[in-house]
């Protein structure tokens, strides 16, 4: 590797290197201004062609924070993200990242920077859940840019402010005595079936309102979890399960069989009396067999449990339930959560380990029992 230095002023040198072939053979020279007296331009001419020897030389880029973090939301991000996670990433940015640092240039930021955009954030009043969400999109954002080579390295690795995500708030959940109460308040009303769905399983509000008869095999009592209803932009349609673990089969309680088995004749006749003919398409849906809106499904649920005098409660908190009754009857974790969907057992630990209370006392008891039985 060549490379000359040129005088450009009078503390201005131009930078002149050999940066290999293209692809048609031809040389490739980049050309680089930097400012200060000779030995020091020769340094960093230095410090480009021992990057080059090594591998890891970065082509100078004026592109900036904003039109990388636009190339990365339309053409990287959507190969493996929901369209309702994009649109939230492109709040995000529009929002914050953008105003505050997208004029900046991709090989000009630093730490620093980051620093002083989260303290920003923090001055704002900004809830920590949310700082969470803009350090985790900008840590994919760098990535992605280390990994197409405009950048060395990401400078979120200096920063010393990392937004902290504290614990979520109380999670509602349901005991079984209140369950019973909620189920019977609402036999006969047409929430008995989502609702029931969705404590027997621990599905989603939008994978119980998108599950469709086909995926239902009452003989052998078991559901395939393959859509889930969301709302993008203000309109309501169906997209592939949240991730690869989200599609999933569920074993169904007996219980829940025969009332599945009992809803399908229910529907058949409630089609026939309205003169639709044919056979029901979505397990939970409104009388001319549409799927049901997610918020109207939502709200009612709400006002349902007020009129069961219960203590409110969402419907996701019937996910909740479910997970959290499995896990204080001792199912192991790794199965509940591939039951709820999560991602990976430790999502399901780090969530629900703080509701179950009494297993470290159990554990301890258990530790006892051993202890005496080896030290006698």
């Amino acid at each position: 590797m060549k490379g000359t230095v040129t005088r450009r002023g009078k503390s201005s040198w131009r930078l002149k290197y050999d940066v290999g072939v293209d692809q048609s053979g031809k040389r490739l020279i980049e050309y680089e201004t930097v400012r200060g007296t000779r030995k020091q331009a020769e340094a960093e001419l230095a410090k480009r062609l021992a990057e080059l020897a090594e591998g890891r030389y970065i082509a100078p880029t004026i592109e900036t924070i904003e039109t990388y973090a636009n190339h990365w939301i339309t053409n990287i991000a959507p190969a493996a993200r929901a369209p309702i996670t994009i649109e939230r990433y492109r709040t995000l940015l529009r929002t914050h990242i953008i105003p505050s640092i997208g004029s900046m240039e991709l090989q000009k930021l630093d730490s620093l920077a980051i620093d002083r955009f989260y303290g920003s954030r923090r001055k704002m009043g900004l809830a920590p859940l949310t700082q969470h969400h803009i350090h985790s999109l900008l840590g994919q954002i760098l990535r992605s840019a280390v990994k197409a080579k405009k950048l060395v390295r990401s400078p979120l690795t200096d920063i010393q402010t990392k937004p902290k995500l504290k614990r979520q708030g109380k999670i509602e959940v349901l005991d079984e005595e209140k369950l019973a109460v909620l189920l019977d308040h609402l036999r006969g009303h047409w929430l008995h079936m989502p609702v029931l769905i969705a404590a027997s399983t621990g599905m989603r509000r939008g994978e119980v309102l998108a599950l469709r008869w086909p995926n239902v095999d009452l003989e052998k009592g078991t559901i395939q979890v393959t859509e889930a209803a969301e709302v993008v932009g203000g309109k309501q349609g169906v997209k592939p399960p949240k991730t690869e673990r989200s599609a999933r089969t569920i074993k169904l309680p007996p219980a829940l069989v025969d009332q599945l088995r009992h809803h399908y004749k229910e529907q058949l006749e409630q089609r026939l009396n309205l003169g639709l003919g044919g056979r029901p398409e979505l397990v939970c849906a409104s009388p001319l067999g549409e799927m049901m809106d997610l918020n109207w499904v939502s709200e009612a649920f709400v006002k349902e449990v007020a009129a069961a005098g219960l203590k409110p409660i969402t419907f996701h908190g019937l996910r909740h339930t479910h997970i959290t009754l499995l896990l204080k009857l001792g199912v192991p974790v790794h199965v509940v959560s591939a039951r709820a969907g999560h991602a990976k057992p430790s999502i399901t630990l780090d969530t629900y380990s703080h509701l179950l209370g009494v297993e470290d006392n159990d554990a301890a008891k258990q530790a006892e029992e051993i202890l005496r039985r080896v030290l006698k």
